[in-house]
Formats: structure tokens, sequence, C-alpha cells
């Protein structure tokens, strides 16, 4: 489990945490951008592969993704200006955005690259760097278990009575 961060160095590691989930976030949604469009324009049977219901449902699943990624980097950095990085509040937000982005960064990665199949691996396209950030970003500055971790430990330290507050404050 991730220690508690304590001074400077806990305020910075959450600071790096939220700015990787922000990271993250962007990523995801530029992922999910190149894959409409290479949907739109890829042709199979005489017709582009975003007019097929499966490839349609997939964009739909990572768009939902990229939006619930998008919401929890950007409220957590709203508690953070609110509260402040020492906060703790701000620490369960911060938590909760990197193990959310990085749970939406694994799957539009994987979508993405079930769109645009094989060419998505090559190096002369561009998908390749969006994607093998996302799966290094997911990994850096905490992985999604360790903030997983630290959530459960602020809830546990919160108890029954301080719960809902911690999560609504």
């Amino acid at each position: 489990a991730a220690a508690a961060p304590e001074g400077a160095a806990g305020q910075f590691a959450l600071r790096a945490a939220l700015w990787r989930a922000t990271l993250l976030a962007g990523a995801a949604r530029g992922a999910l951008g190149r894959s409409v469009g290479y949907a739109g324009e890829r042709e199979q049977f005489g017709r582009p592969i975003g007019r097929f219901q499966a490839i349609q449902q997939q964009l739909a699943l990572a768009a939902a993704e990229v939006a619930a990624g998008g919401a929890a980097a950007e409220s957590a950095a709203r508690v953070v200006v609110r509260d402040g990085i020492a906060a703790p509040t701000a620490e369960l937000a911060v938590a909760s955005a990197k193990v959310r982005t990085g749970e939406a960064a694994t799957a539009v990665a994987r979508i993405a690259h079930q769109v645009h199949g094989a060419i998505g691996f090559t190096r002369e396209h561009d998908l390749r760097l969006t994607t093998t950030r996302l799966w290094a970003w997911r990994e850096e500055d905490g992985t999604d278990g360790q903030w997983a971790a630290r959530i459960g430990e602020l809830v546990l330290a919160a108890g029954p009575d301080g719960l809902w507050p911690l999560v609504t404050a």
C-alpha cells in the first residue's frame, strides 16, 4: 500500500499523480479522436468501418471511458485548488483520479488498437505514440493498485462517521 504523504515530498507525489492523471485523460482523448477519424476513413466492404455497429459500440465505450477519466481528473484539480494539496479531500480526489484515468487508459488503448488493427502498431502510424504513452503513464507516479490501496486506507481512517463528509466535502 502507498504510504500516507507527509511534508513536501508527499505533496509533490500528489501533484505528480494529479499531473499524470491529466496527461492520461488528454492522451486517451487523443487516442479516441484518432480512432474516430480512422473509422471514418478506412473502408471495408464498400463503406467506412465506422458505419459498422460493432465499431460504433467500441468507440462509444471508449468515449465513455474518456469522459469518466476526464471528469475524474478535472474534479481532482478543482478539489486541490479549493482545499489545497495537503487536505485529505485532495488526497482522496487525486488518488481516485489516478485510478480512474489509469483504467480509462487501459480500455481506450485496447479499443483504439482494435479499431486500427495492425496498422496502429506500425512505425508509420502515430497511434502507437499515444498508446505507448498511455501504457507507460498509467504505471508512473503510482500504479492503479497503489492508489486504490491508498483510497482504502483513507476510507478506513475516516471511519463510518467520517466517510460521508470525506467523500462529499
